[in-house]
């Protein structure tokens, strides 16, 4: 949508027109659905349904869309954050006992699609390092990869590589620049290939020596 015409459906939202406030939400289903998809991993999805935690997502959004204008965040941006904060309620309901902050930028696990197209993309982007490996040995290599980048780094990375946000988006996410979001998605990239070069000389080196 253009910013004109959810700007329009704001107003007419905030003005009670119940049909402007279910446009609009609609109209980010997906994205959010997508978002949820990613962080759904394997001790979260057999419990949950995402298009459930979309739902309830958009539910609490229309009854607190008068918190949006004075958010100073784009709409998108807006959703997305209650969306992670009912992440962040289900993972401690049903994963963790340890209470964190929904208002941290974090990454929980990733289901197992999004660690399939991670490796894929990072396979091109790492000039096919990682090309022609076992899909489970290529999963777990990515993964212990991952782990060792900074968090925010590995976020803005989850958020460009399968969120599919633009860079304008994950700046204000993330309460950083455009220019350097951009840096940080270079520099998690070339450390991600660093690390799975290492990771893929080690393994070389133990096949040798067996």
């Amino acid at each position: 949508m253009s910013d004109s015409s959810v700007t329009s459906l704001l107003h007419r939202a905030s003005a009670g027109e119940r049909r402007a406030v279910e446009r609009l939400l609609s109209k980010y289903r997906d994205r959010l659905n997508l978002m949820v998809k990613v962080r759904l991993d394997s001790r979260l999805a057999g419990r949950l349904d995402a298009s459930d935690v979309v739902q309830d997502t958009l539910l609490r959004a229309a009854q607190r869309l008068s918190e949006f204008e004075t958010s100073h965040v784009p709409f998108y941006v807006w959703l997305r954050q209650i969306a992670r904060d009912r992440l962040s309620e289900l993972y401690e309901r049903h994963v963790t006992t340890k209470k964190r902050s929904v208002l941290q930028e974090q990454v929980w696990g990733l289901s197992q699609d999004s660690m399939a197209r991670m490796t894929q993309l990072l396979g091109g982007t790492t000039g096919g390092l990682i090309d022609g490996a076992i899909k489970k040995e290529m999963l777990l290599r990515l993964d212990r990869a991952l782990d060792q980048l900074p968090d925010q780094q590995r976020e803005i990375l989850v958020m460009r590589y399968l969120e599919h946000m633009k860079v304008a988006e994950i700046a204000v996410a993330c309460g950083l620049s455009e220019s350097a979001v951009k840096m940080r998605q270079l520099r998690g990239v070339e450390r991600l290939r660093s690390l799975l070069r290492r990771d893929d000389s080690g393994s070389a080196a133990s096949v040798r020596g067996t």
